[in-house]
């Protein structure tokens, strides 16, 4: 989370009185100041050409001085990936200057037209575009303080498909405020975070644009807004406390990509799934990357589920294509379920995972009611990519083993039950008849589930 502190330069003049009314030379004198943080500059001495008196105070033309008044806002850039923007314009835009006094602790800074990456001495965004929104990633969390001028209007523009917008006010506002009254919008989800406003499914669990932060936004259309006056209303911004996990699953690394998947309340409450209980979405190895809990039957749920990080070491996240494996734990007696789902076809992605990808599940079914156990199994295909024709080896043959074959809209094209086999041997699997292109096979026993991907080329 962001925090903000203004600070406004406040300069006071005492105007002494001067009872002239003819043309003349108050005196000659000026200056010129500049610092890190501000220029200043004043002349005294223009000849007099007319006088205005008010009680006590006398303001004589000819006087003039001119300053800048100069806003400073500090951000707390969280560890881990995060959104970032600012609602000052500033007057250093080297994204280097602005950025190695917290070296080596920042990573990296991505917008949609470039990144900077000090570690592998590459910067194609150059200077700091106030107009954009960016993704962060540090290693420790420090305070970003950008000095600047005020960015007026607060006017965001909108394009057809994915924007990365910031927030250009210093107060935030609410959601519905700005995106209620257009139509062509789509959804706004946080970066690197699980808040959604998804007005086809009733889904507002992002209430508030946080200043510091920047938000993804997907158009139909071209369009945009301008951020409103500051009200009295809105929240004070705190830095939140990170989320305990209060499941058995790995801890999920948020990733500025990610996948929403909608969740309507009837489709939860007709599967059997209770308020409390959590839903997750897996990799094919077994990773939970991306989690969310039951805590209401009132409103439509979604899920976000967080792409591979490829500037991290670690196992973290969905790649393209993969298949998102839904599993559901119940705290209250500590077990763990695997959920099959059916897709709403209207959406593109139906349960594959895509940068920026959206899903809907129609569907849901408990598949197990027992306690989850994972089994370690090796499975591969060879020759990738073939003609058509594939041996699939496993170190474990289970006997009830399922093989679907699907396609990358999500459809089951064949079913194949090879049935026992020797643990290391190779099922033989004649796909020819099958177009180019990629797909999966879902191996399916209770209780496990693997993906693997085939190219037939």
């Amino acid at each position: 989370m962001k925090k903000i502190n203004i600070l406004v330069i406040v300069c006071t003049f005492i105007i002494l009185s001067v009872n002239a009314n003819a043309q003349q030379v108050v005196t000659s004198a000026g200056d010129y100041f500049e610092g890190d943080d501000i220029s200043w500059s004043w002349t005294l001495g223009e000849t007099v050409t007319e006088t205005f008196e008010s009680g006590k105070i006398t303001l004589t033309q000819g006087f003039q001085q001119h300053f800048s008044l100069y806003l400073s806002q500090t951000i707390n850039i969280p560890a881990g990936w995060s959104g970032l923007s600012g609602y000052v314009n500033p007057m250093n835009k080297s994204v280097e200057n602005m950025f190695s006094p917290h070296l080596p602790d920042f990573t990296i800074l991505t917008s949609f037209t470039g990144f900077y990456y000090p570690v592998g001495g590459v910067n194609t965004l150059g200077n700091w575009n106030s107009q954009n929104g960016y993704s962060v990633k540090t290693e420790s969390d420090f305070d970003l303080t950008i000095t600047g001028t005020e960015i007026n209007p607060p006017m965001v523009d909108l394009s057809m498909g994915w924007n990365l917008i910031p927030v250009l006010t210093p107060c935030g506002c609410k959601s519905v405020d700005v995106f209620d009254p257009i139509a062509d919008l789509v959804i706004v989800k946080e970066v690197a975070g699980p808040k959604v406003f998804w007005p086809a499914y009733k889904i507002k669990t992002l209430e508030y644009l946080e200043p510091g932060n920047a938000y993804m936004v997907l158009m139909n259309e071209n369009g945009g807004f301008t951020y409103p006056p500051c009200a009295n209303d809105l929240p004070v911004y705190k830095t939140q406390e990170r989320t305990q996990n209060h499941t058995p699953w790995n801890d999920v690394m948020q990733t500025p990509t990610s996948h929403v998947i909608a969740f309507p309340s009837e489709v939860i409450k007709m599967a059997g799934i209770q308020v409390g209980d959590f839903i997750g979405a897996f990799t094919s190895g077994g990773l939970c990357a991306g989690k969310m809990e039951v805590n209401e039957f009132i409103s439509d749920l979604a899920l976000v589920a967080y792409s591979y990080d490829e500037y991290s070491n670690q196992n973290n996240g969905f790649k393209s294509g993969e298949i998102l494996r839904l599993e559901m734990y119940r705290p209250a007696s500590n077990e763990r379920m695997e959920l099959e789902a059916e897709y709403n076809p209207s959406l593109p992605n139906m349960g594959l995972f895509a940068n920026n990808g959206l899903s809907a599940v129609n569907r849901l079914k408990v598949k197990s009611l027992n306690a989850y156990t994972k089994t370690s199994l090796f499975v591969e295909a060879y020759p990738n990519p073939s003609d058509g024709n594939f041996n699939l080896i496993m170190s474990q043959w289970p006997e009830n083993l399922q093989i679907q074959v699907i396609d990358t809209k999500g459809r089951t094209l064949k079913v194949i039950e090879p049935g026992t086999k020797l643990e290391g041997s190779a099922c033989a699997l004649n796909l020819s008849d099958l177009p180019q292109g990629i797909y999966y096979l879902k191996l399916i026993d209770s209780g496990i589930t693997r993906v693997k991907k085939i190219v037939i080329n």
